[in-house]
């Protein structure tokens, strides 16, 4: 795109060029990249007229221009900075992270003549949006070319592994393969939430009357996690709790997670809603401490968001009774912060926004089929099931707000098993540091090494063992210097004394 802009404008004189991108980096990183091209040549750079970042535009001496555009996809406003533009080349970059309004509004620009034409590119994101109609749709008068991440020379077997074991599955579709995937627009795939719901049958809660209808009609009786008030449930290791406070909007949301050790997998064991109330706050944090009084979580991950009062107030209960462990074991996590996870490919330190990472986790381990649910809780199933991407804001998509809290306290019970167990999740990467020492017989500088110890035994002069020899008191360079010369030298400047003896004092000086 950058290359065949730069000609389009410099062959063609008063030749108007627009870059069009959803977020402002996006544009940036474009421009960047024209100007490095530029710079590289002599040529393009002389006939440069006006070169500005606000607003993004390269405007050459034959009054042609490339300018550079947001549609403010976060904002919803339907590419409104673009309207009433004139172009006779439009390039668009990351269209399917565009609204179908945004596609709408850069589009018509090219509606005033039919020799303007359009250019666009995105990595998909399994939506079916205009991007997809415009690769699919071979009516609307697109060209297609297709090329994934394995078409880099650069590719290899083991950047393929890291890859398929940092992404899930649709990510890995979308990502590497640049394909848009299934139409399912859910986050999470339902064959996957089916499979999960049927790896055990199992329930935490009393079963309505309809629920318990099935069951005689199957014969089977399904397995009991219900626990009597003071009753301990048996004790697991790894155990989280995933807490989703929402005073206002929903009620306050907790969900404890099992690592299954003989099966390898996480199974939810238990699901609790504090109704909304006058005090929600504290009657959530009465429950949770209850909770982990009966199964002592090992972890319990909190959001942030609107429980800063809550995780404060467990943590003063916690440092009040320490056998609860709350004081340690209580964290509270902002969605929108950034989480420092190491990259597996060149083991840098990413910073990845945190709802996203953690949505992505858990995708992760449906896809994978790691994860248990029980049959009969249709509520969490449901939230699963509805979830899904509204729109793509500055630092990644943004989710659904409305009943997904369910899904929120997984999410958070899961990252606690990322990044407290990871080799359960086996997913990320930690930095690994090395206690042990290993011996090499080879030797660093050891002809230097030689050298110093020959200089140590050489034989001693009578001037060197006079200054070795001196009272450490006493500033050699203060000595008084006396040196024997021919009674027949005559110096007409009388600057060989003095050279002589400023010469030992400073080297007296020097040496200490």
């Amino acid at each position: 795109m950058c290359i065949d802009s730069l000609h389009r404008t410099f062959t063609n004189p008063k030749y108007r060029v627009l870059f069009v991108t959803p977020y402002e980096n996006q544009v940036r990183l474009i421009f960047m990249r024209l100007r490095e091209l530029i710079d590289s040549s002599p040529v393009l750079k002389a006939e440069v007229a006006k070169n500005t970042s606000n607003p993004f535009q390269i405007v050459w001496k034959n009054g042609s221009a490339i300018l550079g555009f947001t549609t403010g996809a976060s904002s919803g406003s339907g590419g409104a900075s673009i309207r009433g533009q004139k172009a006779d080349y439009i390039y668009m970059d990351e269209v399917d992270y565009m609204a179908d309004s945004d596609f709408d509004t850069v589009t018509t620009i090219a509606a005033e003549r039919g020799d303007i034409g359009i250019f666009m590119s995105s990595t998909p994101t399994g939506k079916r949006s205009k991007f997809y109609e415009a690769c699919m749709n071979k009516s609307m008068g697109y060209t297609e070319h297709y090329h994934p991440s394995t078409h880099n020379p650069n590719w290899d077997e083991r950047m393929e592994a890291e890859f398929r074991a940092q992404l899930s599955d649709q990510g890995y579709v979308h990502e590497i393969l640049a394909d848009f995937g299934t139409q399912d627009t859910g986050v999470f795939d339902k064959d996957k939430l089916d499979a999960a719901c049927n790896q055990e049958f199992y329930h935490y809660e009393k079963l309505s009357p309809i629920q318990l209808d099935k069951v005689e009609k199957l014969g089977v009786r399904p397995n009991l996690y219900v626990y009597d008030k003071g009753q301990r449930a048996p004790m697991n290791p790894f155990r989280t709790m995933g807490v989703d406070w929402d005073k206002y909007g929903a009620s306050s949301s907790i969900l404890i997670l099992d690592f299954d050790v003989i099966r390898q997998k996480f199974k939810v064991i238990k699901r609790i809603e504090v109704p909304r109330a006058e005090y929600s706050y504290d009657a959530a944090v009465n429950m949770i401490v209850e909770l982990n009084d009966q199964y002592n979580p090992s972890w319990i991950y909190c959001d942030r968001g609107s429980g800063e009062y809550q995780i404060e107030r467990l943590q003063l209960i916690g440092e009040k009774r320490p056998s609860t462990g709350l004081k340690n074991k209580v964290k509270g996590w902002q969605f929108k912060n950034v989480v420092e996870v190491m990259n597996p490919v060149t083991k840098e330190i990413d910073r990845k926004p945190l709802k996203p990472f953690m949505v992505n986790q858990l995708q992760i381990a449906f896809e994978r089929e790691r994860m248990i649910l029980s049959p009969f809780d249709e509520t969490l199933h449901k939230q699963l099931v509805d979830y899904e991407v509204v729109r793509q804001g500055a630092s990644g998509p943004v989710f659904t707000s409305e009943n997904e809290h369910f899904v929120d306290a997984l999410g958070l019970a899961y990252l606690a098993f990322v990044l407290e167990f990871s080799d359960l999740t086996d997913t990320i990467k930690k930095p690994e540091f090395s206690t042990k020492f290993a011996h090499t017989k080879a030797r660093i500088g050891e002809g230097r090494a030689q050298m110093v110890l020959k200089e140590i035994e050489m034989p001693q002069t009578s001037e060197v063992k006079k200054v070795l020899n001196h009272d450490p008191n006493e500033l050699r360079g203060d000595r008084p210097t006396w040196v024997k010369v021919n009674e027949g030298y005559r110096s007409r400047s009388g600057m060989g004394r003095s050279s002589w003896g400023s010469r030992s004092g400073g080297l007296s000086r020097s040496s200490w």
